[in-house]
């Protein structure tokens, strides 16, 4: 572990790089206070202190209340070392953020266990920094699998729907314009029977691509079901979403080919909220100009 010692005296200095040497520490020295906090400064510094209290620059007590205002989350443990040894001068460490208060003259073992008390409760507290970091991983691949979906990395039915029913609760509040756009891939079973489901796949992210890079940021793009997907356009009236869906079509028609090897065009549906309108009437009516789009030959957008 490493460990900085804060010493101006020179041979007090020596002495205490002495104590540490040897018993499995990275010692960093620093001959005044200046310099301490210098390499407190560096990304990798040491966490276990030793500061003598009287230094020029800046003394031991002043770098202690500097650490512990860091806003970094770490653990530090401070010793503070000096000849001052009133209850007085103890209380003024302790409660500015000393852990430890050593009065000199010391001796070599007992200020090598006091340190080593330190260096457990550091060290403690780095493995449980490190457990809580991969739990926070974990919780986030976790969530990212909840809400998307396995083969296309889009979003799925369900996150889409809490995220719905969220900003069509807004867009009434508020009253902005929401759109929606659903789009079925034209004969994709065709496209499965003739080439298989490996293409048929490589069709599917071949499309969710298309969305992700032709949808805006906001927009939220999810895979409904099957070959069937959904795009929820916030503060998008009508006008707005049939431009969207008309880019997504044109998109597809021109790049699907060349991404897949395969020709394969997509139909699109759009349906702009209505008054207090609910959820499944907005739905209804996409679904249903996507099935005009559909009946009416395909490769194209209508509007519900």
């Amino acid at each position: 572990m490493k460990i900085l010692i804060a010493e101006d005296d020179t041979i007090s200095r020596r002495m205490l790089e002495k104590v540490f040497n040897g018993q499995g520490y990275e010692i960093f020295s620093a001959a005044d206070g200046a310099a301490a906090w210098r390499i407190l400064e560096e990304p990798d510094h040491p966490h276990l202190l030793v500061l003598d209290w009287m230094m020029p620059g800046l003394t031991g007590v002043e770098i202690v209340q500097r650490v512990r205002e860091r806003p970094d989350g770490h653990t530090y443990y401070i010793i503070i070392l000096t000849s001052l040894d009133t209850p007085a001068d103890t209380s003024f460490a302790l409660d500015g953020g000393a852990d430890d208060f050593v009065s000199k003259p010391y001796h070599a073992d007992s200020l090598r266990s006091r340190a080593n008390v330190g260096k457990r409760i550091v060290s403690l507290y780095e493995k449980l920094s490190e457990k809580m970091r991969l739990l926070e991983e974990a919780h986030a691949t976790i969530s990212h699998l909840a809400a998307t979906d396995e083969l296309t990395g889009l979003y799925n039915r369900r996150f889409f729907n809490e995220h719905f029913t969220q900003s069509l609760s807004a867009a009434r509040r508020y009253s902005f314009p929401l759109s929606l756009i659903m789009a079925d891939i034209d004969k994709f079973k065709t496209v499965n029977d003739t080439y298989g489901h490996a293409a048929g796949d490589k069709v599917l992210k071949a499309f969710a691509d298309i969305l992700r890079t032709v949808g805006r940021t906001e927009d939220i793009c999810a895979r409904w079901g099957g070959e069937e997907f959904i795009i929820l356009l916030g503060h998008t009236s009508c006008a707005g979403a049939i431009i969207v869906a008309e880019r997504v079509r044109s998109v597809m028609e021109a790049e699907c080919q060349r991404i897949t090897s395969i020709a394969v065009t997509v139909s699109l549906g759009v349906a702009e909220l209505n008054g207090d309108e609910d959820a499944e009437a907005l739905l209804k009516r996409a679904d249903s100009a996507l099935y005009r789009a559909k009946d009416e030959g395909r490769n194209r957008v209508v509007v519900g």
